[in-house]
């Protein structure tokens, strides 16, 4: 499903997830600098959301902090009237996409 929203940007952004809640993207700058950006929407006005940076920590400056989160905000107002992103920034060397699958005797005790 395009997601037209995301045309016009600076920054290049895929998205890998997305549900009704939620939505997980990889973004690439014009200056190849990669975040991985999980967002949640969840309380009304403040949105939750998880950013790591690949790459080398010491590049990384509010100079190519700031557009990233321009785009993330217009992308959240497609959504609902955030005020707030309450967001966690991470650093890695390297992205690992995967599944974790829970035990289902583990699960059991919970059905």
């Amino acid at each position: 499903m395009p997601h037209y929203y995301l045309e016009g940007f600076k920054n290049n952004w895929k998205i890998v997830r997305e549900t009704s809640s939620s939505q997980k993207f990889r973004v690439k700058t014009p200056d190849d600098y990669e975040f991985a950006i999980d967002i949640h929407y969840t309380s009304p006005k403040v949105l939750t959301v998880n950013v790591v940076f690949v790459g080398n920590k010491n590049t990384l400056s509010k100079s190519i902090l700031t557009p990233v989160f321009d785009e993330l905000a217009r992308i959240a107002l497609k959504r609902s009237d955030y005020a707030v992103i309450d967001y966690t920034l991470a650093h890695a060397d390297k992205l690992f996409d995967g599944n974790y699958s829970i035990d289902e005797k583990d699960r059991e005790c919970f059905s």
